[in-house]
């Protein structure tokens, strides 16, 4: 058996944790330099905002009913996403993590549980521990999982566990194909062009027609929704095949210096998520992006791989490599509004050979990026970094309705009235 868990409204959640008087209310939160919207409470949703709206383009609508307005508050929902997940994880044997606001859990070998009352003393648990309201789908599957997470939200449950097929069968045909698992925009429009227009449809469909319409993919998921399961949580969970690191700048950037200071900076971050999946890179790419949207602004959209000289996960020696690639596709004259890292070939760090010529000096560099992780993880990210990553970052993203890192920061934890 598997669970699907998942918190509602994760972003607007968050925030209504730190302020309840905001419960009922209408919350937004905007994407990088305060773009666009990219999470919504249900209340915004009931207003008409939609996902990845510009916010220029509702702002009036957005004051006019006094919503709530915030920037992305990536440290507060990381440290409030890993509360959740260590809640959680008392209560399975195995917990994958699925993305920043939900995961799978094996819940099987419990011989004699009432798998109902186990449930809902979990989601009790957690939800008293964290303050995050969560949602729970339990299947034979974790296609199944997923469906019934997403059909408890649907009947407005807090749980839905499906660990009979009589269960799946009660609701299959009730269930809009597009909310499936898998099934993304163009496979919808393929399945809605063959009349197939919910899972109890699809599933009813032949093996052999599902593969030729949607590949393998498309008959895992099939089969799944039989009960038979073919995802292992270690594989729905595999190494990244490439980590990227890019963000809008606040500005338009024209000098060489700050461009430097903004590769370096996405260049670090990158190194460091090698280093905790305990991956290292072949090669790094750098692209630079100038506003398309601006029509009296010419157009440049440079991006270069260079082949790093040794498999590496050091920020040393990628930010050295990247600040040459950044180098040979700059251009003065241009207007950047964006640029980004992004490391490629990622292998296994114990997995990496050299040969009898290599004068690569590996061990001193892992040393030294252990160090610098444990100085930034025990006084903040940033404390120590490589000098051209810069101070005083002219570049960086724009977050004019910030909120407080209630849980990461001394000066922002609430204080008693």
């Amino acid at each position: 058996m598997f669970a699907h868990v998942d918190i509602n409204n994760f972003y607007a959640s968050c925030q209504r944790l730190f302020r309840p008087e905001l419960e009922g209310k209408i919350i937004v939160v905007l994407s990088n330099n305060d773009g666009c919207v990219i999470a919504r409470s249900d209340e915004a949703k009931a207003l008409g905002i939609k996902m990845g709206d510009a916010e220029f383009q509702v702002r009036d609508l957005l004051n006019k009913n006094g919503a709530y307005i915030f920037s992305s508050n990536y440290a507060l929902y990381a440290d409030m996403s890993a509360r959740m997940m260590n809640n959680l994880a008392r209560y399975t044997y195995m917990l994958m993590v699925y993305s920043i606001d939900e995961c799978f859990m094996a819940i099987d070998h419990m011989p004699g549980v009432d798998l109902e009352e186990y449930i809902a003393n979990m989601r009790d648990a957690v939800v008293q521990n964290t303050g995050l309201p969560i949602t729970i789908g339990v299947g034979k599957t974790a296609s199944l999982a997923k469906f019934a997470n997403r059909a408890a939200k649907r009947a407005r449950k807090k749980y839905m566990v499906l660990d009979t097929m009589d269960k799946v069968d009660a609701i299959i045909n009730d269930f809009d194909i597009e909310d499936l698992w898998g099934v993304g925009f163009s496979y919808y429009k393929k399945l809605t062009a063959a009349g197939i227009m919910t899972a109890g449809d699809f599933r009813r469909q032949e093996p052999g027609w599902v593969q030729k319409q949607m590949t393998i993919q498309g008959l895992r998921l099939w089969r799944e929704l039989w009960g038979e399961q073919c995802h292992v949580l270690n594989d729905l969970f595999e190494r990244s095949k490439a980590i990227c690191s890019s963000k809008s700048f606040n500005t338009y950037q024209t000098e060489l210096c700050y461009l430097e200071e903004a590769i370096a900076t996405y260049t670090a971050t990158v190194a460091s998520k090698l280093r905790v999946q305990e991956s290292m890179a072949l090669n790094i790419n750098v692209f630079l992006r100038t506003n398309k949207h601006r029509k009296d602004h010419d157009q440049y959209y440079p991006s270069i791989t260079l082949k790093l000289p040794f498999s590496s996960n050091s920020t040393a020696e990628l930010t050295k490599v990247a600040l040459q690639a950044l180098r040979a596709i700059y251009t003065p004259g241009y207007y950047y509004m964006k640029g980004g890292v992004t490391a490629i070939g990622i292998v296994p760090a114990g997995e990496v050979q050299y040969d009898v010529f290599t004068e690569y000096q590996g061990e001193r560099q892992t040393e030294l990026s252990g160090l610098m992780d444990k100085i930034n993880a025990r006084y903040g990210k940033g404390t120590l970094r490589v000098a051209i990553e810069g101070y005083k970052k002219h570049w960086i993203m724009k977050q004019d309705y910030l909120s407080p890192n209630y849980t990461t920061r001394w000066q922002d934890i609430i204080k008693p009235i």
